[in-house]
């Protein structure tokens, strides 16, 4: 049927009263026929796409919003409902494309039903512009990660200003102490006094250093993972094998957030695992880094509030990604993070 065929009156084809019924929702809402030609053309999609009815009414749906990289398939997809096959956007909710009278393209949200009435079928698409939600969306994401550099940067600050501050003085403290207690013979009372506060200085130094390490290790911000891994698992009371670590340097976010995500990890399986051994695997494509760490426990592990494994979660979500934890095969437990990643 050519559109000079069609009724005058459009709203003839639809069932009474439908016709008022879409006009007066809130979103754009187009019904279609058989041939993919618009029948119906609400206020609302009027404001949206910035046709008039009188311009949308009678043309093919694919020519009038459809982006010209995405008519055919439209097209395609249409003939194989109409032949009777399974459908696959059919009553979904979809996320797509579509373009306005002015060629500009925005991000819309379609949902397509087909009218249940007698005769030659109806198809209605119920179209919501979500390009300033998805631009939000952007924003949000981007100024989560700016977020995370801060308290990153912040972190590699401090753990600078303890190094070449306060352990340096500790340091020449001690240095002082030394000398000073070379001077004084062994059976001396102050000997005894040099020496415990020699001691007490060391451990001091020692602590110091720890939470240096804690807050963003040196070796991290220097080397990159690969070294930091080293030193972390060194540190390990049980024996943990690696694998799989990229050589390069990755983004200071991901590098820091799969770091201190393991540092935790091996922290929970010494404490409570009852694991004899571990092993971290790293993988990378072209998107995605996924980080596993796997022990030989009782099993078991939960990612529960409160826990310093859900302050991880929560900083792999602010880069998009997740992290979850699972039965290993075999016995033990999988903790797994996957973030977005591309090489630096």
């Amino acid at each position: 049927m050519t559109p000079a065929a069609r009724p005058s009156d459009p709203t003839a084809v639809l069932a009474p009263g439908i016709a008022d019924v879409l006009d007066a929702a809130l979103d754009a809402v187009v019904a279609m026929d058989a041939d993919g030609r618009v029948l119906h053309w609400n206020r609302a999609a009027q404001r949206t796409f910035g046709f008039a009815p009188e311009q949308a009414v009678g043309r093919e749906m694919a020519e009038l919003i459809v982006p010209p990289r995405h008519r055919d398939a439209h097209r395609r997809g249409l003939a194989r409902l109409l032949s009777g096959a399974a459908p696959t956007l059919l009553d979904q909710r979809v996320e797509t494309q579509a373009i306005g009278a002015d060629g500009s393209e925005r991000a819309v949200e379609l949902t397509v039903t087909r009218l249940p009435q007698e005769g030659a079928p109806i198809f209605v698409g119920y179209v919501r512009d979500i390009s300033d939600r998805l631009a939000a969306e952007r924003e949000l994401r981007a100024s989560r990660h700016r977020l995370l550099e801060a308290a990153y940067e912040t972190r590699r600050r401090f753990e600078r200003d303890l190094h070449d501050g306060a352990q340096q003085r500790l340091i020449g403290t001690g240095i002082a102490l030394q000398l000073l207690r070379a001077r004084v013979d062994d059976g001396d009372e102050l000997a005894a006094l040099i020496d415990e506060a020699r001691d007490e200085l060391t451990a001091a130094t020692a602590e110091l250093r720890e939470l240096a390490r804690g807050l963003h290790p040196a070796v991290l911000t220097q080397g990159g993972l690969r070294p930091a891994l080293r030193a972390l698992t060194g540190r390990a009371p049980i024996p943990v094998a690696i694998d799989g670590v990229p050589a390069g340097r990755l983004p200071t976010a991901v590098e820091t957030t799969a770091y201190f995500t393991l540092a935790e990890g091996l922290t929970n399986v010494a404490r409570h695992s009852g694991a004899s051994s571990a092993t971290i695997a790293i993988e990378q494509d072209a998107e995605l880094l996924r980080v596993t760490l796997t022990d030989d426990g009782r099993g078991g592990a939960v990612v529960g509030a409160g826990s310093g494994l859900a302050g991880l979660r929560d900083r792999a979500a602010a880069l998009d990604g997740r992290l979850w934890v699972e039965p290993a095969a075999g016995g033990g437990t999988r903790l797994v993070l996957e973030v977005p990643c591309e090489p630096v």
